[in-house]
Parts: structure tokens; sequence; C-alpha cells
């Protein structure tokens, strides 16, 4: 696993005033303003520059009714996987993958503090590496920084890029609890990605792997071919923690998160997902329903509600039922070790025989041991 994403930003407050002021003079802003009369704006121009443009023009400097400025990103590596940083009013942003700063620049399992699911540790990589670009000694100190953004990313190994898209076909029809497939592309794809407190993305890491390397403008890391075969054997899950989620859900300061703490979100987002590997066919499901209930009649109805979900699908079984009784279905099959792509599906899906048959791997390694 590794950390794939950091975004974070560091007030004013903490840096003296003419660094602050020099780091405003670095990258391009976007400006929206309210233009005034025409007899106004033209002879504003007219004393600005010493002569007459049209009211269409865009001279800007002094005009007073300004709506909101905002500052561009400026990237500082020109590949998918970049730092980038911005200059805002009162602090500077910088974002992107510490993956690509850290050893080799190996965006398919990190190095260093990134593999470690080292954060404050990522993030100081990152400022050390901005401020070696901007000329400005940019703070170090943890307590200095806000985090808005963490994705903890994970690789299993499966049997072959075929055995990948097949993954990916049954995950995009995983629906239910926190789960909203929000977008398909190609081999990706993506659950509530405009939530500021969880999102899901899983894609073929093959592929994306071969795009990045045809790119003209590429700075990480060259894969041998071995190690692309390799690639090819990866379902890539990524989970990206919002500003919400960092605000409201972590329970502790951004800094504080540990690896374990990571770890353990990463896996309780997917493995809901995914089930109990353990449960192999459909002839399980009856008994362990029976097993996971309080009475008989509360596993009876869950059972028929997983039979109605299987024959009639998941909104129309969910339409069937008071809300209540529904959750509390949803909560004897989850008991039960079924995961929200057999409970969507109303089956155990075949993304659970291919979960029994791969692993999570943590390093090339690890990936050619247990490939072996």
């Amino acid at each position: 696993m590794l950390i794939d994403w950091v975004t974070g930003y560091l007030s004013f407050e903490h840096l003296p005033q003419q660094a602050a002021a020099d780091l405003r003079l670095l990258t391009d802003r976007v400006v929206r303003f309210k233009p005034q009369t025409h007899a106004d704006y033209d002879e504003f121009v007219h004393q600005k520059t010493g002569e007459q443009i049209t009211k269409d023009g865009y001279f800007l400097l002094g005009l007073d009714t300004v709506i909101y400025e905002t500052a561009c990103w400026e990237s500082v590596r020109s590949d998918s996987h970049q730092i980038a940083f911005r200059v805002g009013s009162d602090a500077i942003w910088i974002q992107g993958s510490p993956a690509r700063v850290c050893g080799s620049g190996d965006a398919v399992f990190g190095e260093g503090a990134s593999a470690a699911l080292d954060l404050p540790s990522c993030l100081k990589r990152m400022a050390v590496f901005v401020s070696g670009v901007v000329g400005i000694t940019l703070s170090l100190n943890p307590e200095h920084w806000h985090v808005s953004r963490i994705d903890v990313t994970g690789s299993l190994m499966l049997e072959d890029l075929a055995s990948v898209r097949i993954a990916l076909r049954t995950l995009r029809e995983c629906e239910g609890g926190r789960y909203r497939v929000s977008q398909q592309a190609g081999d990706t794809v993506y659950w509530s990605h405009k939530s500021r407190l969880r999102a899901g993305k899983a894609y073929a890491k093959g592929p994306h792997i071969d795009y990045q390397l045809k790119k003209k403008d590429y700075s990480g890391r060259q894969y041998s071919d071995s190690e692309r075969s390799m690639i090819n054997r990866l379902l890539r899950l990524e989970l990206r923690l919002g500003a919400q989620w960092i605000r409201e859900r972590a329970g502790k300061k951004w800094f504080e998160l540990t690896p374990n703490d990571l770890k353990k979100e990463w896996k309780d987002y997917f493995q809901r997902m995914i089930g109990d590997a353990d449960m192999k066919t459909n002839d399980d499901v009856k008994t362990r329903i029976f097993a996971a209930a309080k009475t008989e009649g509360q596993a009876k109805a869950a059972h028929c509600c997983f039979l109605i979900i299987q024959s009639e699908g998941w909104e129309k079984a969910k339409e069937d039922f008071p809300k209540n009784t529904w959750y509390r279905h949803l909560r004897i099959l989850r008991a039960a070790g079924l995961g929200d792509a057999d409970i969507s599906a109303g089956k155990v899906v075949q993304l659970r025989r291919k979960v029994l048959e791969c692993q999570v791997v943590h390093s090339w390694n690890d990936l050619y041991q247990k490939a072996a």
C-alpha cells in the first residue's frame, strides 16, 4: 500500500511577510470583475493606459470592481502524477503524489515515506521539493500545515489483465450503503467522486502505466518489460479521504494518523464491498444468514429479501420494504458475510471467487514472490 496523493496548505502567518509577498508573484490568477459604466470604464482605461480600448478589453489593473480572484495551480512535474502548488491570498497550497518525489518516482508501490504510509513525512518531502522550486523555505512543522485530502492505495494481484477487467465489471454494479457508482471511464470505476468525506476508485494499473509511459513528457520511473507484464495483473483500489473526513471523522489531527489508521480505513471501505471471502458459493448464503440473525423469523425475512434482490434487482427490492425493515435485512446480510457487491447482485459474485485467489501486494519483491 502507499499514500498516492496529499493536498495541504501552509498559512502565510508561518512565513515572513516578504516571503509571502514574493510567493504571490509566482502564480497566475483568474479574476472575475464587474465592469463599470461605459463612460467610467473608458475613462478608467484612458487614465491607466493613455489610450481608449473597447468595453470587452480585460485591462484590470487597479479596477475596484473585482468580485473574486483565484490563484492557478502551477505544475512542477508535467506527467499525471505531479507536484503542483498555488499561492492564494493567505496561504500556499501544494498537492500531488508524494511517490513522485520519493526515491525513483515509482507510482506502483511507492518508496520511502509514501510506501511506509508515513503521512507527515510525505508532506515534508513535498514541501522540501516545492521549497527548492520556489526558492523560499517553507515550514516543515506539521502543526503549521492543514491537510484536506489523503489518497490511500492498495493493489490486488489477480491472475491476469482479463481477470482484472472481469473484477471491474463486477465492481461497476456495486451499489448500496456508502457506495454510489458515479463515473465509469474505460478501465476505471468511481464511487461518490464528489464526496468530501470518502470516495473510491478502482482501475487496471497495467493500461494506466502503459498510457503514462507513452507520454513524451513522462519523467517517472521506467519499468522493464517483466515489470510491465506483472503490473497487468494488478487491480488498483484507491480510497480518497476528503476534508470532511479529516475534520470530522479522523478523531485526531492529520499528522497523528498512523499507518495502521490509514490501512484500517482502506480495508474497511473495500472489504465491506467485497465481503467475507470464505463464502464461496450461494449454497453458503442461507446457512450463514440463519447463523447471523437473532431469530428464525428475521433470518427467513432477510433471506427472502436477498432472493427478491436476486430476481428483481436492488432498487425494486428496496421499494418493497419499509425503511427500518430494509436496513435490518441489510445488517443481517452483511453480518452473514455478504459484501455490498454480493447484495447488489443478489448472489455471491465472481469477484469473491477471484479474491480467494488474489492477494494484496506491497512491493516488487512481494509481487514476484506471490506470483511464483
